[in-house]
């Protein structure tokens, strides 16, 4: 009787085999996807931005907004009170760009002391898959998703 508690070289190098391709199977589908998940996540930060932004307006009573500058993939949060401030810029990651900034003037979306905007408006961003994300802000100041 052969009593093996052990596994032999072949049945190592099988299980190495199943294991690479299944990873490189995984790795492309997740390749795949990547664009979508980025942006939704970066669509998803801008959000909050913006509803961070709003509420340090109503917080601080003092105007507040994001200024967006499409050719550089950044968005800045500023406070405009006796001096104009930036709080924090934001560069969008490679692969994701602002295809439209609609309805603010000078690319800039600012909440008043009441946390509504002067002007209402949205903002698309678009993947290098050519799909999108449009954030749609009303002039009460409520943002959201649409898609």
């Amino acid at each position: 009787m052969l009593n093996s508690k052990g596994m032999t070289v072949i049945e190592i190098v099988v299980v190495i085999i199943i294991i690479a391709i299944l990873s490189s199977i995984g790795f492309e589908v997740f390749k795949n996807i990547e664009p979508s998940l980025e942006l939704s996540g970066v669509t998803r930060d801008l959000i909050t931005d913006i509803r961070y932004i709003q509420e340090l307006a109503v917080s601080e009573q003092v105007i507040h907004g994001i200024c967006f500058f499409s050719l550089e993939n950044k968005y800045q949060l500023k406070r405009y009170g006796t001096v104009e401030e930036i709080l924090k810029e934001k560069f969008l990651p490679n692969g994701l760009s602002f295809q439209a900034i609609n309805g603010f003037s000078g690319d800039c979306l600012k909440f008043n002391p009441y946390g509504s905007v002067k002007e209402a408006g949205n903002i698309i961003l678009v993947n290098t898959k050519n799909e999108t994300k449009n954030i749609e802000v009303k002039p009460s100041g409520f943002s959201k998703i649409v898609d």
